[in-house]
């Protein structure tokens, strides 16, 4: 008996049997075989990005959903729990030990510069969240770009390992719902996630519209696609087309994925409408292959042998590929892989996923199969994540205790610019080791821990997040507002000790990208607004001074000059009685400064003379701003006209145009006898 919703005629199947519909397909085989081809050249010859992962999230769902529609009416319904128990014990252990293996690289051949971020991204594609860390570090302003990461690609699996979860909650609620009320499979399926395909669909195209950058590693973006997959399971069987149709069908749903990569900007435009391309095009093949009795469509083609065995192998050379590209890009020091170089990559790549499939994957997915116990899937998924964290966190805590060792010798070994004050510190220790060191780079940043409050609560939405000050501000004998960009922000390295030993409060307005230059292009189209907005809340609180950067130095041949429209800013403090300390903006180069350092037998190599990046004379002394007071650090920055990488043990530079923040605090002294005159 059929179990239906609505009309019985409308619940007919009308395309054969139920053994027909259920059927191994070796077609779909061939189709993961050509979508994991796309994503390993597309990435390793062309530096692009093919379409094929959405190929693959279509397919995930398409195998899920098949599972359960086809036992939601029988004897044996699926076990949610179990099933997904399952599921993850298969995934999980080829991708552990795909991530041994690039701790493992990364510690023997990469800078220790990316060390941190990797562990970070580790834990992270462990737990299936990969796609968070980098939608963050992808409109991050603070963070470090250079080496790129070799676990970028598990972002795909944290979007499949997430929806996995949901889907097998929907599929079981579905299963519930069959079981109960003797509607029809194919109906409720069709339901449900048709309402989670308009739903995410609508969703993926408004954030795309908006913060691409974001939606490309939202999952709520691109569950559409795995409701397609879902959909086409309950739909397949409705779909009547004639030979010549179907062959069509799957002969240019074969070429749209070929040429996808290479008409679309994939990275960049995706995962809105027009990720309907692969969809649709992987969509067109599964239609096409479901009735070509007669050959006619591309279902043969996929079908052979060779397609077969490089699609058994997808998941392995999934894993495998990226972080081979980017070692071999790390260690040869290329941007690009080029032809001969990208044809070795692509070949150890197959070699090495060929290992994990038969030596990993293949004998954990047969260990003890047949036991229904729960206790084997847990015990296979806790070992897999002990092979990952056993290492990771002793990595880590080694780490963590060189540098606490450092930091206890930091005060007699890495004086940084108090070198340039006092002769007798410049003669460097035999122990000395240089400071921060490559794995606490990343807090280098100089941040406030509290949110400001009290009459410096942020009064428009677009501060909040952005405004930060010291301890008992309110009760400061002086308050120092610092305003600006990043390079404002690490002047308040210097201004904090200073600030402590007088007893003053500092408030810091900051947003990446966005200086009091109030005509200077902002990082994005929110910097003006954020300017009206900050400079209103320091008007109407009316501290006793103001502290920004007034200058922009350049990299290259352009001079350093005043930011532009500074000087509307100094008008408008000093229409508000605010007095305002210009700091000039230190050096940029066109090399990480501070990789070059620890990767240089000798740090001099790395200098830059001082006039590569700044004028010969501060622009700022042109300025006619009563109430004005300029602030050099050049000489402690550059001493004799000399940018050097290292000051006293301390690198100067945490990147290309930055102050380290254990440098910037070593300028205190520095910053406190330019200060007095204007603060007394």
């Amino acid at each position: 008996m059929t179990l239906t919703l609505g009309s019985p005629s409308l619940s007919a199947r009308p395309d054969g049997s139920e053994r027909a519909r259920w059927a191994y397909r070796p077609d779909i085989d061939g189709l993961r075989a050509i979508a994991i081809l796309l994503v390993v050249t597309y990435h390793v010859w062309f530096g692009r990005v093919s379409g094929g992962v959405d190929v693959f999230l279509m397919l995930s769902a398409f195998f899920l959903t098949r599972v359960f529609v086809r036992r939601m009416t029988g004897p044996t319904p699926v076990r949610p729990v179990a099933h997904l128990l399952g599921m993850f014990r298969r995934l999980l252990p080829a991708a552990a030990v795909t991530l041994v293996g690039i701790l493992i690289l990364v510690r023997m051949l990469y800078p220790s510069t990316a060390w941190r971020s990797v562990w970070e991204q580790t834990w992270a594609s462990l737990a299936y969240v990969q796609n968070v860390v980098l939608a963050r570090d992808a409109v991050d302003y603070y963070a470090r770009t250079g080496v790129p990461s070799p676990l970028q690609h598990f972002w795909s699996m944290s979007v499949q390992g997430q929806a996995f979860v949901l889907w097998i909650a929907l599929l079981a609620l579905c299963q519930v719902i069959v079981r109960r009320c003797g509607f029809s499979p194919d109906r409720v399926v069709a339901v449900l996630f048709g309402a989670v395909f308009a739903a995410s669909l609508a969703y993926s195209v408004v954030r795309t519209a908006t913060e691409q950058q974001l939606a490309y590693f939202d999952t709520g973006a691109r569950l559409w696609e795995f409701a397609a997959g879902s959909l086409l399971v309950v739909g397949l069987p409705y779909v009547r087309l004639g030979v010549v149709a179907r062959a069509v069908a799957g002969w240019a749903g074969l070429v749209g994925l070929l040429v996808l990569g290479a008409v679309l900007d994939v990275q960049g435009g995706f995962p809105g409408f027009l990720a309907l391309w692969p969809v649709l095009c992987a969509a067109a093949i599964i239609v096409s292959g479901s009735g070509d009795v007669a050959g006619a469509g591309p279902a043969r083609l996929l079908a052979s042998r060779p397609l077969r065995a490089i699609g058994r192998d997808a998941y392995a050379l999934y894993l495998v590929h990226w972080p081979v590209l980017v070692t071999f890009l790390v260690v040869s020091g290329r941007t690009d892989a080029g032809a001969v170089g990208g044809a070795g990559v692509i070949a150890v790549s197959l070699v090495l996923a060929r290992g994990l499939t038969w030596a990993v994957d293949r004998p954990v997915r047969a260990w003890r199969r047949g036991e229904a116990s729960h206790l084997i899937p847990v015990a296979v998924l806790a070992g897999s994540a002990t092979l990952v964290t056993m290492p990771l966190g002793a990595w880590q805590v080694s780490t963590w205790a060189e540098q606490r060792a450092s930091d206890a010798r930091a005060a007699l070994l890495n004086p940084g610019a108090a070198v340039l004050r006092d002769p007798a510190l410049a003669v460097p220790h035999p122990d000395a080791q240089l400071l921060p060191l490559p794995t606490m780079i990343e807090d280098e940043w100089v941040h406030l821990d509290a949110a400001c409050e009290r009459e410096w609560t942020p009064d428009a939405d677009i501060l909040v997040g952005t405004c930060f000050e010291t301890p008992r501000v309110a009760r400061a004998e002086r308050t120092i507002a610092v305003i600006g960009d990043s390079h404002a922000q690490q002047i308040t390295g210097a201004l904090l000790p200073v600030a402590k030993e007088n007893g003053w409060g500092v408030v810091a307005l900051i947003k990446g990208g966005c200086s009091m230059g109030l005509d200077e292009p902002g990082m994005d189209d929110q910097c003006d607004d954020w300017r009206e907005a900050a400079i209103g809340l320091v008007e109407r609180v009316a501290p006793d001074t103001v502290l920004t950067v007034i200058t922009r130095s350049e990299a290259g041949e352009d001079d350093e000059r005043l930011r532009p429209g500074i000087e509307r800013f100094l008008d408008r403090m000093g229409e508000a009685g605010i007095p305002v300390v210009g700091v000039r903006d230190n050096p940029r180069f066109a090399f990480d400064m501070y990789s070059c350092v620890i990767e240089s037998e000798d740090p001099v190599t790395c200098a830059v003379p001082r006039s590569d990046s700044l004028a010969d004379s501060n622009p700022a002394v042109e300025l006619d701003a009563p109430g004005m007071h300029l602030v050099d650090l050049t000489p402690w920055i550059c001493p004799d006209d000399l940018c050097v990488g290292v000051i006293g043990n301390v690198a100067v530079f945490r990147d290309d145009n930055h102050l380290t923040g254990l440098y910037a605090r070593t300028l205190g002294p520095s910053l406190a006898e330019q200060l007095e005159p204007a603060l007394g």
